[in-house]
């Protein structure tokens, strides 16, 4: 094989190597906003019934209190993971994100809300074992503000 072919299929493969690569990443970045906006769904599905028994818009029944609350405190480590480098909204990836690119600009900050929540929900786990449903109801707020102070100021409207 001559030296110019060589370099021909050598650059070939390269490129096809690098075009790959690309098509991975992008459908890398696809699965890890697709998994956290399913995760955050999967909260959002639990802290509804929690929220309306606290605020008084359905009975208060304690296994099912205790229940959500436990998947809850479960769920709250999950979305995390899935906010990688390039994936957040108007990173160039396409993919429909609310999550704010200045998640990346104040790191710290969003770290350090996370496990705040991640901490709140435990204790309304911890909580909900009980049977002192005014503490539980003072978590559930805790737990919403924890959630809504993120939303403020990460989540687009």
């Amino acid at each position: 094989m001559n030296m110019t072919l060589k370099t021909s299929l050598a650059a070939c493969g390269l490129s096809a190597g690098l075009a790959f690569a690309a098509v991975a990443q992008a459908s890398d970045i696809e699965d890890a906003i697709h998994y956290r906006q399913s995760a955050l769904s999967v909260i959002g599905w639990h802290i509804g019934p929690l929220g309306a028994m606290a605020q008084g818009d359905i009975d208060y029944d304690a296994e099912e209190f205790a229940h959500r609350a436990d998947n809850l405190a479960f769920l709250a480590s999950l979305p995390w993971e899935g906010f990688v480098e390039g994936s957040l909204r108007g990173d160039g990836h396409g993919i429909d994100t609310d999550a704010l690119a200045v998640i990346a600009d104040d790191w710290d900050d969003f770290e350090s809300r996370q496990q705040t929540l991640i901490e709140k929900t435990a204790e309304l786990a911890e909580l909900a074992q009980g049977d002192d449903f005014g503490a539980m109801r003072q978590q559930v707020a805790a737990v919403a503000d924890t959630c809504r102070g993120c939303h403020d100021n990460y989540r687009a409207d």
